[in-house]
């Protein structure tokens, strides 16, 4: 890409139309079979999503509010008491749509009711983005956004409730990309309403307005400070606020994310993504093909496209969790300007089925019908690497007990070890309920023996503690402190431990 230059919606049709005439019929109408490669992203990914066992740590205590609830418990009550850390416990739960779906499932079908979820929504995400990216568009330069998001789904995919804003990216990448281009709004009645229900299930409902005002933005840039569009856009932006408000958690639900964003400085899928990092390489490969398609199009990007493009690309490299929602709505738009630098006419002329349509249906079909049955009959369901053994001995100890854990195991420790009411854990996932302050002191100077870590010990007074072996805080209690070994699980580098006060239940060592 040599120069940019500013052009309104005029130019920028203008340009494709002269690029279009510049290619030979013959070449458009080739018969290459592009949607093959669709076609096997569309049976690979569910597939693969599909066959692996458990990979979310955080499903677990997810669960156990989705059962609290279902039991009666008020939304806005549930989860309390689960700590004794001193932080106020008022935290209410900003997912309890996805978390009593959860607890569903899990009592009808166990956790492969789980897998089969995150297999079914895996498809769904596929399904969107295909009607976005595949439906109408040139097959040559619609394939290779489809595929990359493709590969963000499989990679990101897991029994969580992000799973919603994986199937709802590419709607916004496409509402985003119809206002820039079109001025063509979603309808109101629609949007809020899905904010609403998208809200109460996961929090990446944010991406909606975040794209609607980058979008209006990059409108305003190419038709004016008057753009009609632009402004309606901010507007409904507005109302999404209001509308995510609608929920137990009242209007502290609408910005959860400040509380997230200042109490997540030590959780790796918050931190900023490395770029050469394999994990980051779809959302990598996207942008190359940004770049060489704007270097060798024969129509210029006009600067609202420039601003929209790279202010989505700069908000997925803000952090890991954002590498797949950003794919998966930047697909859509990247679609068309592949279209542009490939000389294609977007949307695709002519009603004339695609090469291969007939094989991508079948590829369809065919992940329909393989994913569930595969999710249904793995005999591998649980989640590997939790010491589930060592962890079991706590439900027989006398209770309640004050546990020291480390944070990435809270979710196993409560479900496995005899539940809330019988365990309180110095800390769980629910990182926004803690806040910074004590995530640091708690999982990085407390096992880490920080100066201050016995001030600290001594005023969380726990029972027992379950730790990583690699924690100097583990070998410290026993050889200082005279704890005494419960439980260990070599494998998973976990040890039990009790503190002396604390009277033996089981065989230990």
């Amino acid at each position: 890409m040599t120069a940019i230059e500013p052009a309104g919606a005029d130019a920028v049709d203008a340009a494709v139309e002269g690029a279009d005439t510049a290619v030979a019929p013959a070449r458009r109408e080739r018969p290459t079979p592009w949607l093959l490669l669709a076609a096997v992203t569309v049976v690979v990914v569910p597939l693969q999503v599909a066959l692996r066992p458990l990979t979310d740590i955080d499903l677990y205590w997810h669960l156990l509010i989705g059962q609290e609830i279902l039991g009666g418990t008020p939304v806005a009550e549930a989860a309390r008491g689960w700590s004794y850390a001193p932080v106020p416990d008022t935290w209410i739960t900003t997912q309890w749509l996805a978390e009593v779906l959860f607890a569903k499932l899990y009592e009808l079908g166990g956790f492969n009711a789980l897998i089969l979820y995150r297999a079914l929504t895996a498809l769904a995400a596929l399904a969107v983005l295909g009607l976005v990216t595949l439906r109408g568009r040139p097959a040559r330069a619609a394939v290779w956004p489809f595929a990359l998001g493709g590969v963000a789904v499989a990679m990101a995919s897991q029994e969580r409730s992000q799973q919603l804003t994986y199937v709802l990216a590419p709607l916004v990448g496409w509402w985003a990309l119809r206002l820039w281009r079109e001025g063509r709004l979603p309808r109101w009645w629609a949007a809020l309403p899905l904010v609403v229900v998208w809200a109460n299930f996961h929090g990446g409902w944010l991406i909606l307005p975040m794209a609607l005002v980058i979008a209006a933005v990059a409108r305003a840039i190419d038709h004016g400070l008057r753009d009609r569009a632009a402004w309606l856009a901010v507007g409904l932006a507005a109302l999404c606020f209001p509308a995510a408000a609608i929920s137990p958690a009242g209007l502290d639900n609408a910005f959860a994310f400040l509380r997230f964003s200042s109490a997540t400085v030590s959780i790796a899928e918050w931190k900023h993504v490395i770029v050469w990092d394999w994990q980051g390489i779809s959302l990598t490969l996207t942008a190359l093909l940004v770049v060489v398609a704007w270097a060798r199009g024969r129509a210029r990007p006009t600067w609202g496209e420039v601003v929209l493009v790279l202010t989505l690309l700069a908000f997925g490299y803000q952090a890991w969790r954002s590498i797949a929602p950003t794919v998966l709505m930047l697909a859509p738009i990247v679609a068309g300007i592949l279209a542009r630098a490939l000389g294609e006419p977007d949307p695709r002329e002519g009603t004339a089925p695609q090469p291969m349509h007939r094989v991508l249906v079948g590829a369809w079909i065919v992940a329909a019908v393989l994913a569930p049955v595969l999710a249904l009959t793995s005999p591998e369901s649980e989640q590997p690497g939790i010491p589930v053994d060592a962890i079991s001995t706590l439900a027989d100890a006398p209770g309640p007990l004050r546990v020291l854990n480390t944070y990435n195991l809270s979710g196993p420790i409560l479900w496995y070890g005899g539940g809330p009411g019988h365990l309180q854990l110095g800390v769980d996932g629910r990182a926004d309920r803690y806040g910074a302050e004590w995530i640091q002191r708690y999982t990085e100077d407390l096992p880490n023996v920080a100066p201050g870590w016995e001030e600290l010990l001594a005023e969380l007074s726990p029972d027992v503690a379950v730790l990583s072996t690699t924690e100097p805080l583990s070998q410290v209690l026993v050889a200082q402190k005279g704890w005494v070994e419960v439980a260990r699980d070599d494998e998973a580098e976990t040890v039990v431990l009790r503190a002396p006060t604390t009277p033996a239940w089981t065989d230990e060592g």
